[in-house]
């Protein structure tokens, strides 16, 4: 979970007076959230910024993911990173980390991804670049934004939902959920689990 100080936690972290720390809650000069209790908690992003340590976002890390090795096999890893690196040298922007994955957008135990939040509290840079936000993660982007955003970190999408990898690791990822859901209501090995996933295979192979 995120740092959070209490007022005086902050007053002594930053070196000024508790006082002090609460004027600036009451001019909403800095950022703050209340405990069930009513107590004021201050994030450690706020005290990053007030140190004078905010992350430079000009800075920045790459992540990049594919759903299987026969598409890492086929460069596809290589091109988002080369497309991601692209777009950082046209922005300006310094690229200082890489982190990627082979494997599904639904899994959470990828790697890199590990590796990436655990990192992004001490990390160098103040942004991440991704092509799509299904290459970070399925489902729960907007809480990985929040959390990196506790340490100063932003979150860049750099390209619209058009690209058809995309379109089809999501049949994928359907298909594997279908599968997950079934197993559980009918058994994992059933004849009626396969139907299911069968007939659900069928119909979107149909569509596309």
């Amino acid at each position: 979970m995120p740092r959070t100080y209490s007022i005086g936690e902050f007053a002594d972290e930053i070196g000024v007076h508790s006082q002090t720390v609460k004027r600036w809650c009451r001019n909403d000069d800095v950022d703050y959230t209340r405990t069930p209790g009513g107590d004021r908690r201050l994030p450690h992003r706020e005290l990053l910024r007030l140190a004078g340590s905010a992350r430079q976002t000009d800075r920045v890390a790459l992540y990049a993911r594919v759903s299987s090795h026969g598409q890492k096999e086929n460069g596809d890893l290589d091109r988002q990173l080369d497309h991601l690196t692209e777009y950082a040298q046209g922005q300006g922007w310094s690229v200082e980390n890489t982190y990627t994955d082979v494997g599904s957008g639904l899994n959470e135990d990828r790697r890199g991804l590990q590796t990436l939040c655990d990192e992004v509290e001490t990390a160098d840079y103040g942004r991440v670049l991704v092509t799509y936000e299904d290459r970070l993660t399925r489902f729960g982007f907007s809480y990985l934004e929040r959390y990196f955003d506790c340490y100063g970190v932003t979150i860049s999408v750099i390209d619209d939902e058009t690209d058809t990898s995309v379109q089809e690791e999501l049949v994928d990822d359907l298909i594997k959920l279908v599968a997950s859901f079934s197993g559980k209501l009918y058994g994992m090995r059933s004849s009626k689990k396969q139907q299911v996933v069968d007939a659900v295979t069928a119909e979107v192979q149909t569509d596309g």
